[in-house]
């Protein structure tokens, strides 16, 4: 029976795919929707059409978009209403589609730092280096920090864990956390002329933008860090998972495992792998770390015995992920809405801004 049962199941899922000819594939980088498409439409839309999808009987063909830049183009709306099949996203929105949709991570990027290649990513948490005034974690409190991308290890949750693992909160201890989503050069460049104090950033962002980062302090510096067994190439504060492709359960397993193969075989000289500095693909790593952090940060929560992620451009949202630490209480939504004005420290336009919602 259990056989049947798995036998009528596949073919269950057969029957859904049988004469699907074209499939979406989403793409999030930090960067406009125009460059994104510029950069990985050559691998997930030609590269793959002429490498997997001309082989196929009949004949596939793979259209890439940009997702992720705002809610209307969330790749969480676009799952949900059928108009996605693949993804290729940082960690934590591999790890959230898995989680939530039962989507598989399917392959892990391996990029180029420095002379170095490595499957790994990693946080940088910096200030400027003359800034006498912050020397130490400890001294972000009462500061101003600008983060990224919810779901970027890199660019917040690594950031938020490793903050709190130095006794400061971000939402008790901090006056302002911005949160700029895929705009990194946004709050880079605001660190750099000292209207923020510090920052998260990845260290694949800082390779591929080419920043000097002779002028930054790296806080809680790591040199020794090691990953699969080497040692990761940059000094940086935490390590992360590397961005990733995750797919829907739905897509055939022959696809499945012809467009990883083509991935394995995509040449470093592409022009794509250029711009990304990457070196190669691997199968999909682990992301059970990340998931874990994910919880640990509050972006994955539990709603009717499943697994749910934060929607990274609901304020809101976001709010409801806070957990404020012993002897303090979160303010209600509304009254968080204000406190940024009511300190004087009002919000730039299309960020999100908390002031300090964990109060005694």
């Amino acid at each position: 029976p259990m056989l049947a049962a798995i036998v009528m199941a596949a073919q269950l899922v057969a029957s859904a795919t049988a004469g699907k000819t074209t499939y979406v594939v989403g793409g999030w980088l930090p960067q406009d929707s125009a460059s994104i498409s510029r950069t990985l439409a050559p691998i997930f839309q030609d590269y793959l059409s002429d490498r997997v999808g001309s082989k196929m009987d009949p004949p596939v063909k793979f259209v890439f978009k940009p997702v992720d830049q705002d809610s209307d183009t969330s790749s969480r709306s676009l799952i949900e209403s059928g108009g996605l099949d693949m993804l290729y996203s940082v960690a934590g929105s591999v790890a959230c589609k898995a989680a939530q949709f039962s989507w598989v991570p399917l392959a892990t990027q391996q990029n180029i730092l420095g002379s170095s290649v490595t499957g790994s990513d990693a946080l940088v948490v910096f200030s400027l280096l003359n800034n006498s005034a912050i020397t130490r974690v400890e001294d972000l409190k009462g500061g101003k920090l600008g983060c990224g991308y919810l779901y970027s290890g890199a660019t917040y949750y690594e950031g938020f864990q490793m903050l709190l693992d130095h006794g400061v909160h971000m939402y008790r201890d901090l006056a302002q956390v911005r949160f700029y989503g895929a705009d990194y050069d946004a709050y880079f460049g605001a660190v750099l002329r000292g209207d923020l104090d510090a920052g998260f950033v990845s260290s694949s962002w800082l390779s591929r933008n080419a920043h000097d980062v002779a002028q930054l302090r790296v806080h809680d510096r790591q040199e020794e860090l090691r990953y699969e067994g080497a040692v990761f190439p940059a000094p940086v504060s935490r390590l992360t998972e590397s961005y990733g492709l995750v797919v829907s359960p739905e897509m055939p397993w022959q696809l499945k495992r012809k467009v990883l193969l083509a991935l394995e075989e995509l040449d470093a000289s592409h022009p794509s792998m250029v711009a990304l500095k990457l070196a190669g693909w691997t199968s999909a790593a682990n992301y059970g770390a990340t998931f874990t952090a994910l919880e640990h940060s509050g972006i994955v929560y539990q709603s009717n015995h499943s697994k749910m992620c934060r929607d990274p451009f609901d304020r809101e949202d976001i709010w409801r992920s806070i957990t404020c630490p012993h002897g303090y209480y979160l303010v209600d939504y509304n009254t968080s809405a204000r406190q940024c004005d009511l300190a004087g420290l009002p919000c730039p336009p299309g960020v999100i801004c908390f002031c300090r919602p964990c109060v005694p």
